[in-house]
């Protein structure tokens, strides 16, 4: 535990050493802000649930309008569509610490730049940064715990085709669940985003950020001509959000997405988490529409 509170401690002084570089290509970016855990199937945050000994997941994802770009007589969308299978799995090391990682793959429609000086078409199947998380317990008291947890990305995806970043980026965050009677869990996140390099697309400078979601989940009482076990399903719903970097009088996105689901334990090793969610402002990131489905195996 005191080692890795260590580690964590010393990413963050040494953060600031790595400047940003500048990026002078716009689609050097990924424009799919999703941060679902793998192997959890709760909420589409890390909100501190458990997965177990280990955990296999395979989430698939349909994205429309993540980016929408606007001139005076024209709006188009680099990115139209996007459809995503994401492969995952976490460990549990002992009782205290989970490791994670996952990487997407997708395959993608739209406009790119076209019309708008880039005639070139955009690559419809395309590679997503992987993505290498883990979480440590930090403290219970009561029906409170704290997690942190940190994250890598690295620059394995398409960062010609809105489909990775185009460097390295570390978040750090700390987490709050709270489980209380009637079947109803609490959580919330905070965090900070550090990007090896800052992107300008348009108006928006694309670099460091900070991070928050917030969800909540209620058990569905059972209904035995259906199902019969009391915590066999549960209606999910959660906010998430970005508050962007201000950099010479530019600022980056700051995208607000709202979302809800259901919830389901097929058997004990089985779960499914279904969640339909949309902008709640009109940002790069926010998409028009996002639908997930998340198959989890546990081994409890």
């Amino acid at each position: 535990m005191s080692i890795m509170r260590a580690l964590i401690v010393v990413a963050m002084l040494a953060a600031p050493v790595f400047a940003n570089t500048p990026v002078m290509r716009p689609e050097a970016i990924e424009v799919d802000r999703d941060t679902t855990p793998p192997g959890q199937a709760e909420m589409g945050f890390d909100g501190g649930a458990p997965v177990g000994e280990f955990a296999f997941g395979l989430m698939l994802t349909d994205l429309e309008q993540p980016i929408r770009l606007h001139t005076i007589d024209l709006t188009t969308y680099p990115v139209k569509r996007r459809e995503t299978v994401t492969l995952g799995g976490a460990i549990a090391l002992g009782e205290e610490v989970i490791v994670d990682a996952k990487l997407p793959l997708s395959h993608q429609v739209g406009r790119r730049y076209q019309y708008l000086g880039d005639d070139r078409p955009l690559d419809t199947w395309v590679p997503n940064d992987l993505q290498i998380g883990a979480r440590v317990h930090v403290m219970t008291r009561g029906p409170v715990a704290v997690f942190v947890r940190g994250n890598l990305t690295l620059p394995t995806g398409d960062d010609h085709d809105f489909a990775g970043d185009a460097r390295w980026s570390a978040a750090w965050s700390g987490i709050a669940r709270i489980t209380l009677p009637h079947d109803i869990t609490l959580a919330a996140t905070g965090g900070i985003r550090i990007r090896g390099a800052e992107v300008q697309i348009a108006d928006l400078l694309i670099g460091d950020e900070l991070f928050w979601a917030a969800g909540a989940t209620i058990g569905i009482p059972p209904f035995c001509s259906l199902w019969c076990r009391a915590d066999q399903f549960k209606a999910e719903a959660e906010v998430v959000g970005v508050v962007s970097d201000r950099v010479q009088h530019m600022k980056g996105p700051a995208p607000i997405e709202g979302r809800i689901g259901l919830v389901g334990r097929i058997r004990p090793q089985y779960a499914i988490a279904a969640r339909v969610g949309t902008h709640l402002d009109d940002e790069l990131g926010a998409p028009e529409l996002r639908v997930t489905v998340d198959l989890v195996y546990q081994q409890r």
